[in-house]
């Protein structure tokens, strides 16, 4: 198995904090929100067998990424997506396959502004027993205001999703997507599928919804607290709640 970070977003929300600064470099209670992600992969290596880690960049902020890298206590590879600004950055969807580009393996997919708890065992064991299909991520939000800002989803008794919606005004239901994705290597090819046929290629849930049609994806309950950072108030809540 591999791990990709995508860390290659501009972070507008955040302005003028992330104007300098890279979304995944801005520190939450002293430790870059990246770090978390690292320490847990580093547990993960313990449990299972991670041969690469990748984190795909824009070209503005790499140089911060090559210095942050040099502090690891793991190897990293940083991939530069080539963008400089909001205006000709790939994507999500094809950040996403820029990373994993040239490696066919099993990869699980890792959105470098997502701060959670769960320590993703659970997870990898879910998705390990469900290949060749996918499997994402879920959080109950609690909420139908705060899941609106999110991918909705809806599983039956066996854990596939059968309704997926992108951002919907009036959701279904407060079980929501986060930016936790397995894909084996047999579904790599309907990633470069969607991404040479669909143009909506910046918000990774209008796959997750594309892909959820097209093939089985399985969803997992995460535990724990989750928080998505694209604005100030997310920012505010994390330093709380990950102190």
């Amino acid at each position: 198995m591999r791990v990709l970070i995508l860390a290659a977003g501009y972070g507008t929300r955040l302005y003028p904090l992330t104007k300098t600064t890279a979304k995944p470099l801005v520190a939450i209670n002293g430790k870059l929100m990246i770090n978390f992600l690292i320490e847990k992969i580093v547990r993960l290596k313990k449990s299972y067998q991670i041969t690469e880690l990748r984190v795909v960049v824009n070209n503005k902020f790499y140089k911060d990424f090559v210095v942050w890298n040099k502090k690891n206590k793991i190897k990293v590879s940083i991939l530069n997506d080539g963008s400089n600004s909001p205006g000709d950055r790939l994507g999500a969807i094809k950040d996403m396959k820029f990373g994993i580009d040239g490696a066919k393996s099993d990869w699980l997919i890792l959105g470098g502004d997502n701060l959670f708890e769960d320590d993703l065992k659970g997870f990898i064991s879910f998705a390990l027993k469900n290949k060749p299909y996918p499997a994402i991520g879920l959080y109950d939000v609690g909420s139908k205001k705060e899941a609106s800002r999110c991918g909705v989803v809806g599983l039956n008794t066996r854990k596939r999703i059968v309704k997926f919606q992108e951002k919907p005004k009036r959701p279904f239901s407060t079980l929501v997507a986060s930016c936790v994705y397995f894909f084996p290597r047999k579904s790599l090819k309907l990633l470069d599928s969607y991404v040479r046929n669909h143009e909506n290629v910046d918000a990774s849930g209008k796959y997750i919804e594309w892909l959820s049609k097209e093939s089985k994806v399985f969803g997992y309950l995460l535990k724990g607290n989750w928080i998505d950072i694209g604005h100030s108030d997310s920012l505010k809540l994390a330093a709380k709640e990950f102190k």
